[in-house]
């Protein structure tokens, strides 16, 4: 099964084909245009580059949240509109345990996190045992002291959120190690390793049933809210 797994959800992004479990191409980067800029003519490249077709996809994947509204809203609908109009199947991954699978052989748990603003970021707890991930603390928006409350044990941070409170967790080396920086980037081959297992086990959408998981409301969401209130 040939599955197209792609990542918006940060400022970085990142494009795989995999055949099953096993990689044939990917691309990631970090560069200063928009993913709506970049995704299509990055998909199209990959398949120029390996002399394939986008037709030989079997089914897609991507993060579905946390991350960026914008940039999960794009990759959405360019996901989308690819399995439509192939009539493949699609499936959506955690953007953050797509992230903890960077280091899937560590023998502690992983803690990816996301900047969400507002003095939060975008976190979840996971655990590796032979090499399966399980969740140990469901995704969620939290404040880092919060978020540091709830760590009992050893844990590797990884992600561009540490950066919200690296000061708080500076004087914590005893139980919480930081990831080095080129571990954050997720890999678009996570997310189809990832949505390789759901596959398997039948566990696909359609396109039109696909959701994004925000965590939270955007602005428009909560401007609306409270101007219906008023």
């Amino acid at each position: 099964m040939k599955i197209l797994a792609i990542d918006t959800s940060t400022a970085s992004g990142s494009i795989a084909l995999l055949e099953d479990n096993q990689l044939i191409a990917e691309t990631t980067t970090h560069i200063q245009k928009t993913h709506a800029e970049r995704l299509l003519p990055s998909i199209k490249n990959l398949f120029d580059t390996i002399g394939a077709r986008i037709e030989e996809v079997d089914g897609f994947a991507l993060t579905t949240g946390p991350g960026s509204f914008t940039g999960l809203r794009i990759g959405l609908s360019t996901i989308k509109g690819l399995a439509w109009s192939l009539n493949k199947p699609v499936v959506g991954v955690s953007t953050l345990e797509a992230m903890a699978m960077n280091i899937p052989y560590a023998d502690k748990p992983i803690c990816p996190v996301l900047d969400a603003r507002k003095k939060e970021v975008y976190a979840g707890i996971y655990k590796f045992q032979d090499a399966e991930c399980s969740c140990i603390m469901p995704d969620t928006a939290i404040s880092p002291t919060a978020l540091i409350e709830r760590i009992q044990e050893p844990t590797i941070f990884i992600g561009d959120g540490i950066q919200v409170f690296k000061s708080q967790i500076s004087n914590l080396k005893s139980q919480i190690l930081i990831a080095p920086p080129h571990l954050w980037p997720i890999k678009a081959s996570n997310i189809g390793l990832l949505a390789w297992e759901k596959f398997k086990s039948g566990l696909v959408d359609k396109p039109d049933i696909i959701r994004l998981n925000y965590l939270r409301p955007s602005e428009a969401e909560i401007k609306k809210t409270v101007s219906g209130k008023s």
